[in-house]
């Protein structure tokens, strides 16, 4: 499920095909404008996770944003996945070709980072590692002066559906998953509770995913906002680029230690 690969498939999504499928169509019908545009609602960030400004104005039905150089981390593809339950996945890379790309090769110092927003009861199945290959480590990475809670695994799979969008071969490497918020919820859920996590990987690479590397994508994103709850239970969210727009979600449970479960 998880576009960079935890190395397993979550429970609820077994019939792969149908939600190819489905992130093909999606893929195909949202541009990146508006994938930031959703993303935004989830965590705000500065104007510069976008890139370079072109002075050119934004075609909607192109699945490129005109309006940007890309950054150093490439938004590839994002938003709300169809017959999820409310599931939101947005796929970042540096140096990793786009699905689109016929050259489909990894640059020097390929990361590979997905934003991923999934029911909490799921969550640490899709954080484990995958059957066969080495446990994952439970860890905390302070970020913007806040301690998250996380896992790094020595060698993440990446799963079949980002085969089946992506074109690419499977993918290994080392990994890392980072809880931005946990067990919030979104009044248009209907009380279901919901975890944003981060999941790193280094295609080809066993170098590990460092402190350095998590911080350093999220630079541009307001972490400390998503843990500052309102008296009602509410986090305020600015939207993207600083807007006035808000979102109201439901207030974390923040935890800095995990309970380690392998979720198999």
């Amino acid at each position: 499920m998880v576009l960079t690969g935890c190395g397993c498939l979550l429970p609820g999504f077994l019939i792969v095909a149908t939600i190819a499928w489905s992130m093909q169509l999606f893929g195909q019908l949202i541009n990146k404008s508006e994938a930031w545009r959703q993303l935004g609602e989830l965590v705000a960030f500065d104007e510069s996770a976008r890139g370079v400004p072109t002075g050119e104005e934004d075609n909607p039905n192109t699945p490129v944003d005109e309006s940007r150089d890309p950054a150093i981390f490439e938004l590839m593809l994002g938003g709300d996945i169809p017959f999820s339950g409310g599931v939101e996945a947005y796929w970042f890379g540096r140096a990793v070709p786009s699905p689109e790309e016929r050259d489909r090769t990894y640059g020097e110092d390929a990361m590979s980072v997905t934003f991923l927003k999934l029911p909490s009861d799921q969550a640490e199945a899709a954080t484990a590692a995958a059957p066969g290959t080495p446990t994952h480590e439970d860890m905390t990475v302070t970020v913007q002066g806040e301690v998250l809670r996380g896992r790094r695994l020595p060698e993440m799979v990446s799963d079949e559906i980002y085969f089946k969008i992506s074109g690419l071969e499977e993918v290994r490497g080392a990994g890392a998953a980072v809880w931005l918020r946990e067990r919030f919820t979104v009044p248009e859920e209907e009380g279901e509770e919901f975890d944003l996590i981060l999941f790193f990987q280094r295609p080809g690479s066993s170098q590990p995913v460092t402190d350095a590397d998590i911080q350093e994508f999220l630079e541009p994103f307001h972490v400390a906002e998503l843990l500052e709850e309102t008296p009602d239970g509410t986090v305020p969210a600015e939207g993207a680029e600083g807007t006035d727009e808000t979102d109201e979600i439901g207030g974390a449970d923040e935890s800095d230690e995990s309970d380690g479960a392998d979720g198999r």
